[in-house]
């Protein structure tokens, strides 16, 4: 009786420990989790670089003019069309016409001045030589009245006074310095006659010229721009700079004025600004506008998208489908069966919300998007729709 006691009491505990496991495990079995899907599927896709850009005229002329110069007519106003050859601006020459007069008497009298004295030394190089022919002859005379005459005449050519080398050259110096103070200002005069030229066609787009006064060396007299001819100027961190090739095509917006454009031009070599205290050196590049219109303004900001990359009909997910591992693996969850498999993926080029899916998945598989952080491979999953 004890005995079949005792195997009773056995089974009943065998009972409730598998009652309790049975429980424990109930409550312990993982609440799907309620997920939101979206299908990988074929589409195009474009990497784009958005940044802003500065529009400048492609053609640019600062004319700063002459500082000793005072001006005497301002032939343009700004807004004003110009052509190569205008004249934009004329000098007061009354002073340069003078100086050069003057110069040309100085270098004229300088040119009297050495004549004369040429026609000096002929003329006692002939009375030496007279006075030396007639002292050969009286020369060795014992004639009382000869010997009287030798000594008058040895003592006149004595008194003479020979123009030497060195004057000569001091009155060629006199003239050559003449001559250069000559030349100098007649082309003083001669390019104040120009005035200031157009250098091609354009828009002036700054005046700072006064009539009456000289010009100032602080701002340019005149800018001269071409304003259908514009380009666009972008600065570029490293990270930007890297993506960025000639060739590329741009599209600028402004208000709701679209236009095209083509990166043309990258500097070499990256800058710092410190002028404005930046410590991160960046890149300059310049974009060819197509097609400029009266709307688009020189010094205006516009928004400039630069295609990096882009494909044609290719696998692509949301982007934020992505998960990324420690190293920089990407996977995501594919939904089979009601379970979270998560799948690698190799990916491409990507947009703000798209990514191309280069390996790892099939045109219609069921992806979650956003998984949740805690969710693992294998986990059960609920479409967050048919939650109830």
């Amino acid at each position: 009786m004890k005995k079949k006691r005792r195997i009773i009491t056995v089974i009943i505990i065998a009972v409730i420990l598998i009652l309790t496991v049975v429980i424990v495990n109930s409550q312990n079995k993982e609440k799907p989790f309620p997920v939101r899907v979206t299908e990988a599927t074929k589409g195009d896709i474009e990497t784009v670089l958005s940044i802003n850009a500065l529009i400048e005229s492609k053609h640019t002329k600062e004319y700063m003019g002459k500082a000793q110069y005072t001006v005497e007519t301002v032939h343009v106003k700004v807004g004003d069309k110009v052509k190569a050859g205008d004249v934009l601006l004329s000098y007061d020459i009354k002073d340069y016409e003078n100086a050069v007069i003057q110069a040309q008497i100085q270098y004229e009298n300088a040119l009297l001045n050495k004549a004369e004295l040429l026609e000096q030394k002929k003329n006692i190089e002939d009375e030496i030589q007279e006075l030396d022919e007639k002292i050969f002859i009286l020369d060795g005379s014992s004639d009382p009245e000869d010997i009287a005459n030798l000594q008058a005449l040895i003592q006149a050519r004595k008194s003479i006074q020979e123009i030497s080398d060195e004057k000569i050259m001091l009155m060629d110096n006199s003239i050559a310095l003449a001559k250069l103070q000559l030349d100098t200002y007649t082309d003083t005069l001669n390019e104040a006659m120009k005035g200031i030229v157009a250098e091609f066609e354009g828009v002036v787009t700054q005046v700072n010229a006064t009539e009456s006064l000289p010009l100032s060396m602080a701002q340019p007299a005149f800018v001269v721009q071409q304003l259908d001819n514009l380009k666009g100027v972008i600065n570029l961190g490293k990270y930007d700079a890297a993506k960025i090739q000639t060739g590329q095509k741009v599209t600028l917006k402004y208000e709701s004025y679209t236009y095209e454009g083509r990166v043309s031009f990258i500097e070499p070599v990256a800058s710092k600004d410190m002028a404005m205290g930046s410590a991160d050196a960046t890149i300059q590049a310049e974009i060819d506008i197509l097609n400029p219109d009266e709307h688009l303004k020189i010094n205006f900001d516009v928004n400039a998208d630069i295609l990096i990359a882009s494909a044609k009909q290719v696998l692509m997910l949301p982007t934020e489908c992505l998960k990324y591992g420690k190293d920089g693996d990407t996977s995501v969850f594919i939904v089979k069966d009601g379970m979270a498999v998560l799948t690698p993926v190799t990916i491409g080029i990507q947009s703000d919300t798209e990514v191309e899916i280069k390996n790892g998945l099939s045109e219609g598989d069921v992806v979650i998007s956003t998984p949740p952080e805690n969710i693992t491979d294998g986990a059960a999953v609920i479409l967050a729709g048919d939650m109830k």
